[in-house]
């Protein structure tokens, strides 16, 4: 039995796009929702939230929430339209399918 295996060295990862792991939501006023959606952001899941139906008050208090705790693990805020914004980590860009994904839009 050799050492090392060519098997082993050509191992296919079961790697999923950035864009295949977003989420997409209607935001509601609840802070457990919101922290239990920090946790899919800083668990590789990019968030689309769409702050529409919060009033003025709850919306800044979100919109402030979700970017900081985007910045608290390097990642980005991007406004997408009016009252909807896309949070992601630094590194969910480097595969290129987020980018293709605002491109979309």
């Amino acid at each position: 039995m050799a050492l090392f295996h060519k098997e082993d060295k050509e191992k296919e990862t079961n790697y999923v796009l950035a864009k295949d792991r977003i989420i997409m939501e209607q935001l509601v006023d609840n802070d457990q929702y919101a922290a239990n959606l920090i946790d899919k952001l800083k668990n590789g899941n990019p968030l689309v939230l769409n702050f529409a139906k919060l009033d003025l008050m709850a919306c800044n208090k979100f919109l402030a929430f979700f970017t900081g705790a985007c910045y608290a693990i390097n990642g980005k805020t991007i406004k997408i339209k009016e009252l909807t914004y896309l949070f992601a980590r630094n590194c969910d860009f480097e595969d290129g399918s987020l980018n293709d994904f605002l491109q979309q839009i």
